[in-house]
């Protein structure tokens, strides 16, 4: 369909924001039950021109259940992975600094700051600036209170779909 053939309408957003579609009000009905449509659609994955390793798969669920699944854009998802790979990268670097120590001894006998230190340092720097990419620094976007009213909602839903799916288990 060419742009000449859009109905107007279909841009109406564009010109005036407050025309809009808004999420519901997370303490309505329709808000509950798209929690639960969401929950039904399991985990949230990367977006498929986006490769995690499987070592970071535990970060991406922790980043992604910071956020009800609705308030993810596609955008976001490809941040967050950036941002998951970046904390898998930090906890391997930590280790390597803990078993080796924050100073060491280099080839001439002085004692000398691991390089290890810088590299966890620029990557604390990437993961803040990541996180603040995705508006994750400790403050929501938009109405705080209705925010928290959907997420909760949205971890009830997960519950309840992890719940039915432990009776499917059992009744096999």
């Amino acid at each position: 369909m060419s742009l000449a053939k859009v109905p107007t309408a279909a841009f109406r957003h564009i010109a005036c924001p407050q025309n809009a579609m808004k999420k519901p009000k997370s303490d309505t009905a329709s808000a509950a039950v798209q929690a639960m449509v969401d929950a039904a659609k399991g985990p949230l994955q990367p977006p498929s021109h986006v490769k995690l390793r499987p070592q970071d798969l535990p970060f991406w669920a922790g980043v992604v259940c910071a956020r009800a699944r609705d308030e993810w854009s596609e955008a976001d998802l490809v941040v967050a992975a950036q941002l998951a790979r970046c904390q898998c990268d930090i906890e391997r670097e930590q280790v390597q600094v803990d078993a080796e120590g924050s100073v060491v001894e280099n080839g001439r006998g002085t004692k000398v700051m691991n390089a290890r230190v810088t590299v966890l340092e620029q990557l604390a720097r990437r993961e803040m600036a990541l996180m603040r990419t995705l508006r994750m620094g400790g403050r929501v976007a938009g109405d705080a209170r209705d925010e928290a009213g959907r997420r909760k909602i949205q971890r009830g839903a997960e519950k309840a779909r992890a719940e039915i799916e432990d009776d499917e288990l059992l009744a096999d």
